[in-house]
């Protein structure tokens, strides 16, 4: 099976679904550390109430506008209305990160917009009424900024945001006010979560500090998918939460400080647990790599645990069985709503935990030959 294939995995759907390319299937730079880079904005159109304060039939006047607007600054976007799309389809958009969780279950007239390199996004209709993503693979802050700036510009020449010249963009949520912008980082950080033998809070030290750190420069750290999400997997993100007085230059200096802080700590634990132990780091690879060609059973979080252990020992050239970008790739195809969609049905639990462990088997199976 190859998982470079979108069109294979997964049929369009009833109302026409394209899904964009993986993008996460490339690697960046600090790749063996950092998976991926996200910058977003907020911005609300005038003439328009906050969401909050829709009058009646105000939301599907501004998506259908809002549409409009998007793709005529930018032709190649794909649009999707939400609520067109199947729970299955909306879970997919969520699970590659197109869009939130508040997104997937609105009720309200709402889409999203994507590139087909799927590296640029847009959501209509979130809490504000626009939030403008760009994405990349790997530490790659410059290229992110560069893009989400870009098509921010082509939509503010067709548009007129909410404004003001004392607090900057206005936006539904205060915390958002300012420069609307939010940048967060994907890490990968198995060895700062992996506990030296015989030390049981050595996890718990190493992640405090890293909070820690984040919270003198104004940044926090959450899970995969963001705001309330666990770290499943050993999978961080690293995030701003100031955009009131805080210049957008200013914020990516200090998420670009603590990610080359973080980057250090992890690369300093791993080269400790090569050093000190070995053995227990090649067990803890070697037996993640057993279960998943063998297990007939797994769930989400089991297997983005092992996949996890994989990505780590490819990263250290302990094995050279699969590559990261298929590891990578494998993360997101193999999440409830895709498996869902790949079959076409809806699953029971069982049913996708025996499809996510066969789809794994055949992976990493056909990866060796």
């Amino acid at each position: 099976m190859s998982f470079g294939d979108q069109a294979s995995l997964f049929p369009d759907g009833p109302n026409g679904l394209h899904l964009p390319e993986l993008w996460l299937q490339q690697e960046g730079p600090e790749a063996d550390v950092v998976v991926s880079t996200r910058m977003r904005l907020a911005r609300n159109v005038e003439g328009f109430h906050f969401k909050s304060r829709f009058k009646e039939g105000e939301s599907e006047r501004l998506e259908a506008y809002l549409r409009e607007v998007l793709l005529e600054a930018e032709p190649r976007f794909r649009y999707h209305s939400m609520p067109a799309l199947s729970s299955t389809e909306r879970e997919v958009m969520f699970e590659r990160h197109l869009v939130s969780r508040e997104h997937v279950g609105d009720e309200q007239p709402r889409g999203v917009a994507f590139a087909p390199d799927g590296r640029t996004s847009v959501m209509v209709n979130e809490e504000d009424h626009l939030r403008i993503q760009a994405f990349a693979p790997g530490f790659d802050l410059e290229s992110v900024d560069q893009r989400v700036n870009a098509l921010d510009d082509d939509v503010a020449g067709r548009v007129r945001y909410c404004f003001d010249a004392r607090f900057g963009y206005r936006t539904s949520c205060p915390t958002n006010t300012g420069t609307g912008l939010r940048t967060s980082v994907m890490m990968h950080l198995p060895a700062l979560a992996l506990r030296p033998a015989g030390n049981t809070k050595g996890r718990d030290r190493d992640l405090v500090r890293m909070r820690n750190a984040a919270e003198e420069l104004g940044l926090t750290v959450r899970g995969l998918f963001g705001e309330s999400s666990r770290a499943e997997g050993d999978f961080f993100q690293i995030s701003n939460q100031v955009t009131l007085g805080r210049s957008p230059a200013q914020t990516l200096q200090d998420v670009r400080e603590l990610v080359k802080l973080v980057v250090e700590w992890e690369r300093s634990n791993r080269e400790a647990h090569l050093r000190d132990d070995p053995g227990r780091l090649d067990d803890h690879v070697w037996r993640a790599w057993g279960l998943l060609t063998h297990a007939r059973r797994l769930s989400s979080s089991e297997a983005l645990s092992h996949l996890s252990a994989l990505r780590l020992g490819a990263q250290l050239d302990i094995f050279h069985e699969v590559r990261t970008p298929v590891i990578q790739s494998l993360m997101v195809n193999l999440r409830p709503a895709h498996l869902q969609l790949r079959a076409e049905r809806e699953l029971e639990p069982d049913e996708r935990d025996e499809l996510r462990a066969r789809l794994i088997r055949d992976a990493l199976g056909s990866s060796t030959r």
